[in-house]
């Protein structure tokens, strides 16, 4: 009995203890990232060797799909376009998020109904958000076009016009993404120190040079981290296609890319190879945001 009650003692102080503590909270996450995120990302690397169609065993041709993903033409294209779609979208999104952070930095009637009108297109699916937009925009019996139509405009083929596409695209994801940026650097602006803007205003600095060299150097790190995960996002850009052109129209971008080689031709093993190279750039363009970000907080 005593050596019962001894092993209850130790067993209670064992989990009672910081060691046991930390590892009791943080064992369930880890499990969950072994499961859903590391267990696929090295079956998929794993994969990425092996020619496997779904029909048998996979068979190991070791770095073939990695040398065929580099020499064709089609890969490249994708990567190109979705690189491109990733720029405009940063430029776009950073340029109208800081110019209305800063409108809704000053007070004026309504700003919370406003601002609680702006946070709504991050409240949409992906997914419903491209099929809205895909029937809003339709040639025929779209909303928009209806618009145009009213005020003697000839209806736009949004998503059947080459060119035009790709610009829809871009236009819908900025559409549900542009909230993130206006808030985060509204956020940034409201915790700015004031003194410093107040003697500025004192001293009669004009209010473009109290902003190219006041706001937006403190800004920097916010506007670094926008970067950093809005470029993640972007690289995996996928709902909008799949609720529109579906990578027609030259709009295929790489997670399409990656969609289409695994799901519908049934190649794993360069599907794979596709997703690896994406995961590769991704954490390129990461790291380097990442570097660019402790430099800049380490200056400041």
């Amino acid at each position: 009995m005593a050596s019962v009650t001894s092993s209850k003692s130790w067993l209670t102080a064992k989990l009672n203890s910081d060691a046991s503590s930390k590892w009791i909270l943080i064992g369930p996450l880890l499990v969950f990232l072994l499961i859903f995120m590391l267990y696929p990302t090295f079956y998929s690397l794993y994969v990425s060797f092996t020619d496997y169609i779904m029909r048998g065993p996979p068979n190991f041709v070791g770095l073939e799909n990695y040398r065929y993903a580099l020499t064709d033409e089609d890969f490249w294209a994708a990567l190109g376009r979705t690189i491109y779609v990733t720029v405009l979208c940063l430029i776009i999104e950073l340029s109208l998020g800081l110019g209305i952070a800063i409108l809704f930095n000053r007070d004026f009637l309504g700003q919370d109904v406003v601002k609680g009108l702006c946070f709504i297109p991050l409240l949409i699916a992906p997914l419903s958000m491209s099929l809205m937009w895909n029937y809003m925009l339709h040639i025929q019996f779209g909303v928009v076009n209806d618009i145009i139509s009213f005020f003697g405009g000839e209806p736009v083929g949004w998503f059947s016009t080459m060119g035009l596409a790709m610009w829809s695209i871009i236009m819908i994801s900025v559409w549900q993404w542009l909230p993130f940026s206006i808030f985060v650097l509204l956020a940034g602006l409201k915790s700015l120190p004031k003194d410093q803007f107040e003697a500025a205003q004192v001293d009669g600095v004009s209010p473009l040079t109290v902003f190219f060299r006041l706001q937006l150097p403190m800004l920097t790190p916010l506007i670094i981290i926008i970067i950093l995960l809005r470029s993640m996002w972007l690289m995996r850009l996928f709902d909008p296609l799949y609720g529109t052109t579906r990578g027609g129209l030259n709009t295929e971008l790489l997670d399409w890319m990656i969609y289409r080689t695994t799901f519908v031709e049934f190649d794993l093993g360069l599907g794979s190879a596709y997703a690896m190279f994406a995961l590769y750039v991704t954490l390129i363009v990461c790291l380097l945001m990442y570097k660019r970000l402790i430099k800049v907080m380490e200056d400041s």
